[in-house]
């Protein structure tokens, strides 16, 4: 069931601190296909760690993201968008067994004290993991009201109609897993331009997420300033070389080493957190890496060699067909995993996950 009113077709948008990016899909049988899709940047300090700070700027890029899309078909007017990962919360948490109406008083008694926001501050949504004799698990996902607010009303100054906001894991894990397969127990990280999301994924559910000190642009300067190179070029190295000892004499691998060795600290830091914090533990079976800043070269080795778990790279191509054009190269589909995943929650998902 869509959550839109034309059920054939869903438009995601995507709001970073730095791009806007949208994704209308369609369905065809049981093909989610890419109709319409677009990408800008935003100007300096439009989005400022994940909040509108200037909404006229954020208006004029937003209409200009609609005004130039590519493809062929109209628009929807009813969006799901997605919420800043740093402004929301996803916890599991265990409440009485009571009725399905009773269930949102059970979270808004226990949820404050898992999370530094008072009740009537939050907005959250919930879904039910699993339910035994005398309690049930639920998943529960909040975000400040006036981060909320403020997003549906600069919405809606474009004209469009917000049927969702949503946490930026769970549009990840729609694209990127088949939860009617996909039950391996696996860490997802989502290396972005500004930050680095990771999120343990476990039993058909997001168990938590960690937003990492980590970025692409973060470690794309480190080359530029160590190298002396314009940033641009340092970009480039970034990818081509990456962690390859063979390439470029092995000097960005030299130069990266704190930036790698940090990751892989953050990485064991959550495995912990996973073994010592849920009463249902299994092995971590695999690593994927996904977003922009996924496609160092070498890096799935340098990560496999430290800590000996399977890692690859995403296929954004799971759930949506793959348009085989020219602008979705490799990297550019690591950018839209999120975008394509908020499109997908309109086509297919019944709940927030």
């Amino acid at each position: 069931m869509s959550l839109f009113n034309t059920s054939e077709i869903a438009f995601g948008l995507d709001i970073s601190d730095r791009n806007l990016r949208l994704v209308q899909l369609r369905k065809k049988g049981r093909k989610n296909i890419i109709q319409l899709y677009n990408e800008i940047k935003l100007p300096p300090d439009c989005i400022r760690g994940g909040e509108v700070n200037d909404p006229k700027l954020f208006l004029n890029s937003l209409n200009k993201l609609i005004k130039t899309k590519q493809g062929r078909g109209k628009l929807s007017d009813e969006v799901i968008s997605v919420l800043p990962e740093d402004k929301t919360f996803l916890k599991i948490i265990e409440i009485p067994l009571v009725g399905k109406n009773q269930i949102e008083n059970q979270i808004r008694e226990i949820l404050p004290q898992h999370i530094p926001l008072a009740i009537d501050d939050i907005y959250f949504d919930w879904q039910i993991i699993s339910a035994k004799e005398n309690f049930q698990t639920v998943l529960v996902g909040a975000s400040p009201k006036k981060i909320v607010d403020s997003y549906v009303a600069v919405l809606s100054e474009a004209n469009l109609t917000p049927i969702a906001l949503e946490i930026e894991a769970a549009a990840i894990a729609r694209i990127l897993l088949d939860q009617t397969r996909e039950q391996k127990t696996q860490i997802i990280i989502d290396f972005g331009a500004n930050r680095t999301g990771l999120f343990l994924y476990d039993e058909g559910t997001i168990k938590f997420t960690v937003s990492l000190p980590l970025s692409g642009d973060g470690i794309t300067k480190i080359i530029a300033e160590t190298l002396g190179l314009e940033a641009e070029k340092a970009e480039r190295a970034k990818i081509i070389c990456g962690f390859d000892k063979n390439k470029c004499h092995g000097a960005l691998l030299e130069i990266m080493s704190d930036s790698i060795g940090a990751l892989i600290n953050h990485i064991n830091q959550a495995i912990d957190f996973y073994e010592n914090n849920f009463s249902s533990v299994r092995k971590i079976e695999k690593i994927v890496l996904g977003g922009g800043g996924a496609n160092f070269s070498n890096i799935i080795q340098v990560l496999q060699e430290k800590l000996n778990i399977p890692v690859g790279i995403s296929d954004p191509w799971q759930n949506v067909v793959d348009p085989q054009i020219p602008y979705f190269n490799q990297q550019k589909a690591q950018s839209f995993i999120t975008v394509m995943g908020l499109a997908l929650r309109g086509l297919d998902s019944k709940s927030f996950l």
